[in-house]
């Protein structure tokens, strides 16, 4: 009888403990829930500290702000960021090149790229066989071309920018990308991938190498728990100064039509009561009436757009910046890697110069994110807004992830000065629940707010460029670029290709899945990107 109730025991014992965990499951997505569908609110004002803001090359942009807020403006742009920047420079560019001064005001509630842009990895980068058959699988092979055509566009084109107008200290470089895989299947999966971007993109098929465990260990000096590698061509970038250095070439260009303003929170907008403007940004230094409004804010974009709370959410990032080895190879900046498991991954770029350099700050840094999964099967982070705190056990894993993916014998003695240049990071990224960005005008029934539906360049409207899902740096300049040539009606119009803008009509590159419409964000759904995922 004592055994039979021993067993009985057990039995109850596992119901139990499977039924509590049943419940805990339940709780957690319900909590999960409720951070998708909350406010993000405003960005907070007690950030972390990324390392590339440090040593900024314009410090007078820093917290720039004049002396009183303009009462006015053609266009507003929320947000300093890269796509804000896009925007702007597009629109000033475009109206230059048609002889007119369309008068631009960007605002930024703490200081100036202190939001995603200045917390990022670094990184250019696309994965086209990844990315092929995921676009494949859900729209067919000529939309798939299309998307991966549009995300390799910025590997030559933010290069090429900075170089043309002499932004040497955005570091914007091609490398050599190599995806480092610590799982069998994944590289399986891999190979597999790669074989259908063969057979109908083979102009980006013949850039890629394969590399079994045992090349791949000695090519990429790494320990025994690789189990094969990739390699392609990418780029990487420091996206502060590459975008504060755009922003002071702006400035400087034109003078009398573009204006900056830190420190500057939207708080909330309203129509104006002023017949020949459209809307009214209020802000705690008084109100701007403006014919146009872009929501250029990322993870932060529903705070103003209450109908989209759900559909466009945040997802919180950990950053830092480490110095290399005394055994690890002196790359100059030349390489990045992804360190890709069973679930989730590692993202690192390298900046150049030298380890034991002072000079402006160069030393080689290895620019280290991720970790994600290790919080609640990555959950936990999902629907954070707040970069202000970091979590011990992501801030602990990349603090000790590179010796270890590396090796002691290829990695040696931590660097002099210590491993780790300042505290982790973090940073929020916006994320769309159908997992494409939401690009264009904002229909009246997405803000609640009454415009005039039917647009045209005299009347006004809002419009947005956000919800890159991780994915900004190389989709957020194009994006915003798409954004300004809508606002200027210049989206049908065939363009000769200009410094940081593809040629020909918006549509013959840009793909028609960014388009936000009602139709769409009625549709996005966060459990059908749940189950793609």
């Amino acid at each position: 009888m004592g055994a039979v109730q021993s067993a009985l025991r057990n039995v109850y014992l596992s119901i139990n403990t499977a039924l509590g965990a049943i419940a805990e499951m339940n709780a957690d997505f319900n909590l999960l829930l409720a951070r998708i569908n909350a406010n993000p609110g405003l960005p907070v004002s007690n950030p972390t500290s990324p390392f590339w803001l440090s040593n900024p090359p314009f410090p007078a942009l820093t917290k720039i702000q004049s002396k009183k807020l303009p009462t006015s403006a053609d266009i507003v742009i929320i947000g300093s960021g890269i796509t804000g920047t896009s925007i702007a420079m597009t629109i000033l560019e475009e109206s230059k090149a048609m002889g007119i001064e369309t008068k631009v005001v960007m605002l930024e509630a703490r200081e100036i790229t202190s939001g995603a842009t200045g917390r990022n990895g670094g990184h250019i980068k696309t994965a086209p066989y990844e990315l092929f058959y995921q676009m494949k699988e859900k729209l067919g092979v000529d939309q798939a071309k299309k998307i991966v055509q549009y995300q390799m566009i910025l590997l030559d084109l933010l290069p090429k920018l900075a170089k043309e107008k002499g932004w040497h200290k955005a570091e914007a470089r091609e490398v050599e990308t190599v995806d480092l895989f610590f799982d069998d299947k994944m590289f399986e999966k891999a190979r597999q991938w790669a074989d259908e971007l063969r057979i109908h993109m083979p102009e980006y098929y013949n850039d890629m190498r394969f590399w079994d465990a045992k090349e791949a260990q000695e090519k990429f000096q790494t320990g025994s728990h690789l189990v094969g590698a990739l390699t392609y061509t990418a780029g990487a970038i420091w996206p502060f100064r590459f975008v504060t250095s755009c922003l002071s070439y702006l400035l400087e260009s034109f003078t009398s039509a573009f204006s900056i303003e830190t420190g500057t929170p939207v708080t909330s907008i309203t129509m104006s009561e002023d017949p020949s403007k459209t809307y009214s940004i209020h802000t705690p230094r008084g109100d701007i009436n403006t014919k146009h409004v872009i929501h250029a804010t990322e993870a932060h974009t529903a705070n103003l757009i209450p109908k989209l709370r759900g559909k466009l959410f945040a997802v919180r990032g950990h950053m830092s910046a480490q110095r290399p080895g005394k055994l690890f190879p002196q790359l100059n900046g030349d390489r990045s890697w992804s360190f890709i498991h069973a679930k989730g991954y590692e993202y690192i770029t390298q900046r150049p110069g030298d380890v034991d350099a002072d000079s402006d700050g160069l030393g080689a840094e290895i620019m280290t994110g991720g970790g994600l999964r290790l919080g609640g099967n990555g959950m936990d982070e999902v629907g954070v807004a707040v970069d202000n705190r970091t979590r011990l056990d992501i801030s602990s894993y990349l603090g000790g992830v590179l010796p270890t993916v590396f090796g002691s014998q290829n990695w040696g003695e931590d660097a002099a000065r210590g491993r780790m240049k300042g505290d982790v990071w973090t940073g929020t990224m916006g994320f769309s629940a159908d997992g494409f960005p939401f690009v264009g005008k904002l229909d009246p029934s997405l803000t609640g707010r009454k415009a005039n539906k039917s647009y045209d360049p005299a009347s006004g409207a809002e419009w947005i460029s956000a919800g890159y899902g991780g994915e900004g740096m190389p989709q957020a300049w194009l994006c915003g670029c798409a954004c300004a040539l809508m606002v200027l009606g210049r989206d049908k119009v065939d363009l000769d290709e200009r410094s940081g803008r593809p040629g020909g009509k918006l549509m013959d590159w840009f793909p028609e899945q960014m388009i936000i419409t009602p139709e769409r964000v009625s549709r996005a759904n966060i459990n059908e990107l749940a189950s793609e995922l």
